[in-house]
């Protein structure tokens, strides 16, 4: 057995030597004549073209147009909610006056004795009430959409 392992390790040496061997120096290679090519070659100019090219089509004008989508719809939401907050700003002052217009001129009344305090002990609770239910709408909207056309019909 010993030789048959002296056999196997000499062979991977011999291999090596003899692709060592076969190996060429650079400039042999360098020297050496290139096959010509028929057809179509591609040159490094014409690969510089044609990445630029791609470069100009699918890169810049591409992904600036999804840039500028972007930057659009983001513009366009920022609007949204600038309006719905001062819509709801505004719709929030009217409501607010008219309802302490309205306590206030109970509690005119109930002063002069015309209406009794548990009239507007209710009418304070119930406005409490819905100043709540109010806020709560405008924090946390419902996640419902309305119906559409479609829906509706069938």
């Amino acid at each position: 057995m010993s030789k048959d392992s002296e056999e196997k390790s000499s062979k991977p040496e011999k291999d090596e030597e003899e692709k060592i061997e076969e190996l060429k120096p650079i400039e042999e290679i360098e020297s050496e004549p290139k096959p010509q090519q028929t057809g179509f070659v591609w040159t490094p100019e014409i690969i510089r073209d044609g990445m630029k090219f791609l470069k100009e089509f699918f890169g810049t004008s591409l992904a600036d147009k999804f840039l500028a989508n972007k930057k659009n719809d983001a513009e366009a939401q920022r609007r949204y909610f600038d309006t719905v907050s001062k819509h709801n700003r505004r719709m929030i002052y009217v409501l607010l006056t008219f309802l302490i217009g309205i306590v206030g001129f109970m509690s005119l009344l109930t002063f002069y004795g015309s209406v009794s305090g548990d009239a507007l002990l209710f009418l304070v609770g119930t406005i409490t009430g819905y100043v709540l239910l109010f806020i709560q709408r405008l924090v946390f909207p419902s996640k419902e959409t309305p119906p559409t056309e479609e829906e509706t019909l069938i």
